[in-house]
């Protein structure tokens, strides 16, 4: 049983100089924390560094190696079988930490609805002095993000892991929050100091990725249904039980992969920001229109959103919702949303 606050799950396969600077990081950046590392058939040189590492951190390190190449959602999921600790963390061996990193992701791993926990991403650059974040913010975000992402052991215990039949990118990662979802539990974007990533490559044949990734969203889709994309404008004049239920029931939506477009004259925007719901979820975006000839600028963000999403759906139907021309879009009345995405998934 751990006594870390952490555990940090590393999935490595070769490159020992990226490897070296990962490890170095979260060694110095990360002291509370334990170290899964799971060696994926490296070459001696990475075998060896990792050896290294795991003697000289003694019981704040498990060192595990597959003597055949496995799969990443595979190594993944055997990490998170080991660890112990009320947070687990996976983190790719192309990353590097940096001062008080963790701190945002611990804090809100105890929130009781936390589940997957994304931190902020930034591309690693020849000149590592970074702004610090003072404070942070968390959002409901899409999916987590295989580059570094919490999970938390609630979850864990509630859920387990991935599926190892989907990809091991989107649609693996779209499943997984969907599971959480069902079980009552959040996937968060958590602003704060980032972790600096380099892209990694991309292994195997062109063809047979492409087709895993096919076989992947048809999964999803035959479990979980299609995605959809809303457009509303509202009134000027919209009170506030309306805007209460109007925001209940489209974040239910955007919890389930949908995605809306919430066009808002500038004193409703100021009522949104007001209680923060301008930035609940990532698939809500909602925009503020200008104060000067508000119509025009309506019609002009509904062109720019079906621009950007031909199948978008036109919602009308509640009082205080300003409906946008109808042959636009196809319509979509709110009590038929409403009672859609307030149904409990089964």
């Amino acid at each position: 049983m751990s006594s870390s606050v952490a555990d940090i799950i590393l999935p490595v396969w070769n490159r020992p100089g990226e490897t070296r600077e990962c490890l170095a990081a979260l060694v110095k950046h990360s002291p509370d924390a334990r170290l899964i590392l799971m060696d994926l058939c490296s070459e001696s040189e990475t075998e060896q560094l990792l050896h290294e590492f795991a003697e000289y951190l003694g019981e704040r390190a498990v060192l595990v190696r597959s003597e055949r190449m496995r799969g990443l959602i595979d190594t993944i999921n055997k990490g998170l079988s080991m660890a112990s600790a009320p947070l687990m963390v996976v983190l790719r061996s192309s990353c590097r930490v940096v001062p008080g990193w963790l701190e945002p992701i611990l804090e809100t791993s105890r929130d009781q609805r936390a589940g997957v926990l994304v931190p902020s991403l930034a591309p690693l650059a020849g000149d590592m002095t970074r702004q610090q974040v003072s404070g942070y913010t968390c959002r409901e975000a899409r999916r987590g993000n295989f580059t570094a992402m919490g999970i938390t052991r609630p979850l864990y215990e509630g859920i387990g892991g991935f599926d190892n039949g989907l990809d091991g990118d989107v649609w693996c990662l779209a499943d997984y929050s969907r599971r959480a979802e069902r079980a009552g539990f959040r996937t968060l974007r958590v602003d704060g100091p980032p972790v600096l990533y380099r892209e990694e490559p991309v292994y195997g044949a062109i063809e047979r990725r492409k087709r895993i990734i096919r076989e992947s969203e048809s999964l999803f889709r035959a479990r979980w249904g299609e995605d959809h994309v809303y457009c509303l404008s509202i009134s000027p004049n919209a009170p506030e039980g309306a805007l209460t239920r109007l925001f209940d029931v489209i974040l239910a939506g955007a919890r389930r992969g949908n995605r809306f477009f919430v066009l808002t004259p500038f004193g409703v925007y100021r009522k949104l920001a007001g209680r923060g719901l301008h930035r609940l979820h990532e698939n809500i975006e909602v925009e503020r229109l200008s104060c000067f000839f508000p119509s025009r600028s309506m019609r002009a963000a509904f062109r720019r959103c079906r621009d950007r999403c031909q199948n978008m759906k036109l919602l009308n139907g509640l009082d205080g919702l300003l409906d946008l021309d109808g042959d636009q879009a196809q319509a979509v009345s709110f009590a038929e949303m409403e009672n859609l995405f307030t149904t409990a998934e089964v």
